[in-house]
């Protein structure tokens, strides 16, 4: 298992009704931590879970992440990330900013390859406040011109920000998948400031159908989510189904000067729709080696262990809806990095797990995730992606159950799978000692 906005001058009036009318059922279930998930007959998904925090949070999930992208219009979920807060169509960017902050609240968003979520989180007595500031920031952007040539620096630090680590695993990505999933979260330096407002209200249009489309809440009553989800002016949609995009064995190397390099590699995994094998290789993930677990530690992964230690590596699961990839990333001294990507490759190419490592990994997938749910904000992340990828909920205790499960014999199927799967690389730095793919594969 696989973004943030303030008075009631601008909700509309039926949304406003529906508020007050759910109140006592609000006040009745407050206390609850039932997961609950209801589809409504637009196909719009809403999903909530009750807590006892102080702070709410309610977010508003498209299907609009990077993967939707077309050489058109690379870069625009991440200007559609910066763009939230901007002026919308009844409140300016002024307005937005002045009333949340006079509320104590915040709005956040966030994209990846399959998702652009906005997030607002209000303590629960302005909560009628926040969900007016999301509601007109998440549905009724405009996209003013002179706004958007303002983001431009935005998105320019943006990029120049990124690590060498997470720009190996973005080549990677372009290199396993060429298009869809292999458009990077991240907008082409060449395209940065090109994109206009009738490129990017395309864009969002064609993905923001109620079909397409989630709500998803914590520290929320469930009903009361409903209200709000039924009054937003989304296009009514039914969901399209993303292209399955193949795996292809290539490799994009940039080369770069310096004495640092960084290096992903990866072979083709399942994503959410083979849950049990999934979580198979989640298992097999922690097994492997994600990372010292102590300050200063050493890797004592099945994998990471036969890399060493003269680099940082760990291993890498990125799952999807419908794909994914596995394989590990290793960066540092340019040296070492090319002993280090053979070493790797190596041991990928026979992991061997036994049942001890198979209890680690499940010890360590089961810790991973029950704190990643029991953080309120992480936990309203989690609702809405399965709810807008999946149109349902696996609840907390469902998952932590299908890991306990898992067998030694079902995660030796899946790395004697992936050992012998083809590979794709990504490679950033100095590159004078890292060997090509074709004389590693």
């Amino acid at each position: 298992m696989a973004s943030a906005v303030s008075k009631t001058p601008m909700l509309r009036a039926a949304a406003a009704r529906g508020f007050a009318a759910q109140a006592q059922a609000a006040a009745a279930s407050r206390g609850s931590s039932e997961v609950q998930c209801t589809n409504l007959p637009n196909k719009l998904t809403v999903a909530s879970a009750e807590s006892g925090a102080a702070v709410a949070r309610v977010s508003i999930v498209y299907r609009a992440g990077s993967r939707q992208e077309t050489a058109d219009n690379l870069g625009a979920s991440h200007v559609l990330r910066a763009a939230a807060g901007l002026s919308t169509k009844t409140a300016t960017t002024f307005a937005i900013t002045r009333n949340l902050q006079q509320i104590g609240g915040s709005l956040t968003a966030t994209s990846d390859r399959e998702l652009i979520t906005y997030t607002v989180a209000v303590t629960k007595d302005e909560l009628e406040t926040g969900l007016k500031f999301l509601e007109a920031a998440a549905t009724g952007q405009i996209f003013k011109p002179w706004e958007l040539a303002d983001l431009t620096t935005l998105i320019k630090a943006d990029i120049a920000r990124v690590p060498v680590e997470v720009q190996a695993v973005e080549s990677l990505h372009k290199a396993a998948f060429h298009s869809g999933l292999g458009n990077s979260v991240y907008c082409p330096s060449y395209n940065a400031g090109k994109h206009s407002s009738e490129t990017l209200q395309h864009f969002l249009s064609a993905n923001s159908t109620t079909g397409r489309a989630a709500v998803a809440g914590v520290g929320v009553d469930h009903q009361l989510l409903v209200g709000f989800a039924q009054s937003l002016n989304l296009e009514t949609g039914g969901v399209s189904e993303s292209k399955v995009d193949s795996f292809n064995s290539s490799e994009i190397r940039h080369e770069r000067g310096g004495n640092q390099a960084a290096v992903a590699i990866a072979t083709h995994a399942v994503g959410w729709n083979s849950l049990n094998e999934c979580l198979a290789n989640i298992v097999l993930q922690f097994a492997a080696g994600t990372g010292p677990v102590a300050k200063r530690g050493a890797n004592n992964g099945i994998l990471t262990k036969q890399i060493g230690n003269s680099v940082e590596s760990a291993t890498l699961y990125s799952n999807y809806s419908d794909n994914g990839l596995f394989g590990f990333v290793v960066s540092g001294k340019a040296k070492e990095v090319g002993k280090a990507v053979e070493a790797g490759i190596k041991g990928l190419r026979s992991l061997n797990v036994t049942d001890a490592d198979v209890a680690r990994g499940k010890a360590g997938a089961v810790g991973w995730l029950a704190e990643y749910l029991e953080n309120q904000g992480t936990l309203a992340f989690d609702l809405g992606e399965q709810a807008a990828l999946i149109g349902k909920i696996y609840k907390k205790a469902e998952i932590l159950a299908a890991i306990d499960s898992v067998s030694t014999s079902d995660v030796q199927t899946a790395a004697r799978k992936l050992a012998s799967g083809k590979l794709a690389s990504g490679a950033v730095g100095n590159l004078s000692n890292v060997p090509y793919l074709c004389s590693l594969n």
